[in-house]
Parts: structure tokens; C-alpha cells; sequence
């Protein structure tokens, strides 16, 4: 079902097609979405496609390895690129609520650090949108830093780019940072604790910080589903308060708080 949503939006934007597949793709998407398929169009289309390619991407390393233990483990190269593009999306976030956060918009000509950066989805997107902004991409996976490498060599960024095989936790005190994104949802607590510090002690006066962890929908099954994510993916941190205090415990001020479908932002500047 998922699937034939998600080809649903991408043909709406699609060249030609062999009219039979879509009629059937198209039937299919109104069978699973009823009167909202109509209102499938691309414009919500990032979103819908991030969603469903994490999905399917997790749901199939879920159905092959559903006995590994918790943590980051994932190797192959294409489920890492496919997670790489979903979450480089991130980004897109950030940007949209710099566009009513004047502050958080002046970070973003600065420096910025992107934390797990896997194969370098959000740097490569950070450094489309915003020409002055520099990065620093860390990571410690060797097979995800690989692909980094690659996929930045390849692009028109790799002068802003500097990619290294770096633990957060050992991020240098040095204030370099106007801007840092600290995804939550693969650290566990004690790594979450460090790594906030660790930003906190390196990030300029006024410079942001971005945590996210994956949204606990209201629903019993998406709730389940959420809290395995977060405990496959080596992380602990489920509730947004708890990441809020950690914020303003590191010294942040003017923390907030953004739930949207996949993953919740919490948000704050460097006192």
C-alpha cells in the first residue's frame, strides 16, 4: 500500500507513462487514501516520499535481520543511500523555520555541523541551500562515510564540505559552530548527554542547535512502530521534554518544540 501511494505521487509528476500501470497505481492509491488521493499532489510530495521510503527501507531491514541487537548497523550501500535521501529532507525543515526565525536565519551564512552524517544527504542539501554556509560532516560508520565521500567528491560542494570520521563526543571545544543538527534517535542517553555539552562548548554566542527524535504518533500500532525505530536504531530518548531540558540545561535559551510526522524538532540558541 505503501508503494502504490508513493508511485502514485511520483507519476503526477512524471513524464510518459504506460497509461494501463497508472490507471491500476491510481486505483490503487484511492483504495488506501479514499477522497484524500485526490489531494496527492507534489506539492506535499518531499514530505509523503521521505515517509514512505524510511518506511520501506526500514520495514525490509526490519523483515531481514529482525534479531540483530540495537545500534546503527546497516551496510549496504544502497539502503544507505535510500536512508541518506530521506534524511536529508532534514534540512529542508531547518530552512523553513529559519524563514520566520531571523536569528536562526543569520546561522545559516556561518558554520555548520552535521552530526551522523551517514553518506552526506544533509550536507549536500545544507550546502545547496545556503551558498555561504561551510560544514563540518561527522560520522564514525566507516560504510556510510565511504559513500559520503563518494557522493561529495561528486558534487558541485566539496570545497565547503569537510568530511571526517569524527565521535560527537569528541567534538573540539573550539567556538566554530553557528548552526549544529544532533539526530537523537541513534544516540542513547549518555551519548546524548555528552554530544549536547560537546556543541554547547563549540558553538558560537547565538548559534543554534536542531535535536531531533522520531514522533510518537497517537495511534497504539504507530506508537509501537516509533519506539522500535528508536530502540533498532541504538537510540533511548522518546520523549521531547526530556530532549528540551537537556537543551536548556547545556545553556540554550528560547527552546521550542516542533512535532511534525516523522520526526519532532527541538530547538534552541546558544546563550
Amino acid at each position: 500500500m505503501l508503494a502504490v501511494v508513493g508511485a502514485a505521487a511520483k507519476l503526477r509528476s512524471a513524464g510518459k507513462v504506460d497509461a494501463a500501470i497508472q490507471e491500476q497505481i491510481e486505483r490503487g492509491a484511492r483504495m488506501v487514501l479514499g477522497d484524500a488521493a485526490a489531494d496527492l499532489q507534489m506539492s506535499d510530495g518531499a514530505t509523503i516520499l521521505t515517509m514512505i521510503g524510511m518506511a520501506l527501507a526500514e520495514a525490509g531491514e526490519l523483515f531481514r535481520d529482525p534479531a540483530r541487537t540495537a545500534g546503527w548497523q546497516v551496510q549496504a550501500p544502497e539502503l544507505l543511500q535510500v536512508m541518506g535521501r530521506a534524511s536529508s529532507h532534514a534540512f529542508d525543515r531547518i530552512f523553513a523555520l529559519a524563514e520566520t526565525r531571523p536569528l536562526l536565519r543569520d546561522a545559516l551564512a556561518g558554520t555548520f555541523l552535521d552530526v551522523g552524517t551517514g553518506v552526506g544527504g544533509i550536507a549536500l542539501r545544507a550546502a545547496d541551500a545556503c551558498p555561504e554556509l561551510r560544514i563540518d560532516a561527522i560520522d564514525i560508520w566507516e560504510p556510510a562515510l565511504r559513500l559520503a565521500a563518494e557522493n561529495i567528491a561528486a558534487s558541485l560542494h566539496a570545497d565547503r564540505i569537510r568530511l571526517r570520521n569524527l565521535d560527537v563526543t569528541a567534538l573540539e571545544p573550539e567556538l566554530r559552530y553557528t548552526l549544529a543538527w544532533l539526530p537523537t534517535m541513534f544516540m542513547n542517553r549518555a551519548v546524548v548527554e555528552a554530544a549536547t555539552a560537546r556543541i554547547a562548548a563549540a558553538t558560537r554566542s547565538g548559534g543554534w542547535l536542531v535535536a531531533a527524535l522520531y514522533t510518537t504518533p497517537d495511534d497504539p500500532f504507530g506508537g509501537i512502530m516509533a519506539s522500535l525505530r528508536t530502540l533498532r536504531g541504538g537510540g533511548e530518548i522518546t520523549d521531547p521534554m526530556e530532549l528540551r531540558e537537556l537543551l536548556r540545561a547545556d545553556g540554550y535559551v528560547d527552546v521550542e518544540v516542533e512535532v511534525a510526522p516523522l520526526a519532532t524538532f527541538v530547538f534552541g540558541r546558544r546563550g
